[in-house]
């Protein structure tokens, strides 16, 4: 397979940037806020980008049960210990059946927290996520109103998404991030069938990066700040389109640099989204009396730097095992 350059760069990039959002720090900060709202978008267009027609439903859901489903399933088996051995450290006691099957339950509901659930790993719920919207492309991408259908949908997902919001109903993890996620995956899918952003000129790329980068501070700011419901909401897709293009330019003046590492991160995206909450609790617990931490851990955004490299550090040697001897873990 022939791998896009500047595809890896952002795919690399947005799962440091998961962990590093991943790990405790003060909720209100505003670099905090604008990592955490934007970068789940690259996922979701990088999705989109290379969706590819296996030319038969058996042969799409056969790729699906290897890269979506089995790690989804895999990796919330391999959390469940963990969850395990975290209950009994916060109550000092070993959880009974109906305890564990609460976390169970959650998971096979794709993440869902509720009366009788609770989330198990949270971040594969975009694994569910993005099969949804795989599923939906293939029943109408070969129709000759695809593109309607398209934009259809993505008017759609703003008044759900703002439905959600109004109503307060349930913020299930899956349905509430398909919604608000989805222009993006179809701006990729578009994108990705008609060959757009294929060619890379550093120039341009440098003016793109700089003039979103600026946009979407902007815009973020504007977002945060409305405080009715609507304006706020509608400031989210902007500023999600702004971040979107100030990533994929900056990654593309990248293009011609392509180290193992980088690849590597790339190709492992699921090892560390299946597996970062895991170290990171077990760095938090570590650390905590080391820098004074009483109750909650809370990193400076200078103290969550070298973290985030220590984590993604100690999950690269499962990356490599993966390629080799294991390909489950990277959905191959």
């Amino acid at each position: 397979m022939n791998r896009i350059n500047w595809i890896d760069w952002t795919k690399a990039v947005a799962v440091i940037t998961v962990v590093y959002c991943h790990l405790p720090q003060q909720a209100d900060s505003f670099y905090f806020r604008y990592l955490q709202a934007g970068v789940i978008t690259l996922f979701f267009f990088v999705s989109g980008y290379l969706k590819k027609d296996r030319g038969s439903a058996a042969g799409n859901w056969r790729k699906y049960w290897r890269g979506l489903i089995l790690p989804y399933l895999l990796y919330n088996l391999v959390f469940l210990p963990y969850w395990v051995l975290r209950f009994y450290l916060q109550t000092g006691a070993m959880p009974g059946v109906g305890d564990v099957m609460r976390p169970v339950l959650g998971a096979l509901l794709l993440e869902h927290s509720g009366s009788f659930c609770e989330v198990l790993n949270g971040p594969l719920w975009y694994l569910p996520s993005i099969l949804i919207l795989h599923v939906i492309t293939d029943l109408f991408h070969r129709s000759r109103h695809a593109f309607t259908i398209i934009a259809v949908l993505c008017i759609a997902s703003f008044f759900l998404y703002y439905a959600y919001r109004y109503y307060d109903l349930p913020r299930s993890m899956t349905p509430m991030g398909t919604i608000r996620r989805l222009p993006y995956y179809y701006l990729g899918y578009v994108m990705g069938r008609l060959g757009l952003f294929r060619e890379t000129k550093w120039g341009r790329d440098l003016l793109l990066t700089a003039v979103s980068l600026v946009l979407s501070i902007l815009v973020f700011h504007w977002h945060v700040q409305e405080t009715r419901l609507l304006p706020h909401i509608a400031w989210f897709y902007p500023f999600n389109l702004c971040f979107l293009f100030t990533v994929l330019c900056g990654c593309r003046l990248l293009n011609g640099y392509a180290p193992r590492w980088m690849v590597n991160l790339s190709i492992g995206t699921l090892v560390i989204i299946g597996l970062h909450w895991i170290v990171i609790g077990c760095v938090n617990h570590a650390l905590m009396p080391l820098l004074g931490m009483e109750g909650q851990a809370c990193y400076t955004w200078y103290e969550a730097l070298p973290v985030t490299a220590f984590v993604v550090a100690v999950l690269y040697p499962v990356i490599l095992f993966g390629r080799k001897h294991m390909p489950v873990l990277v959905g191959k």
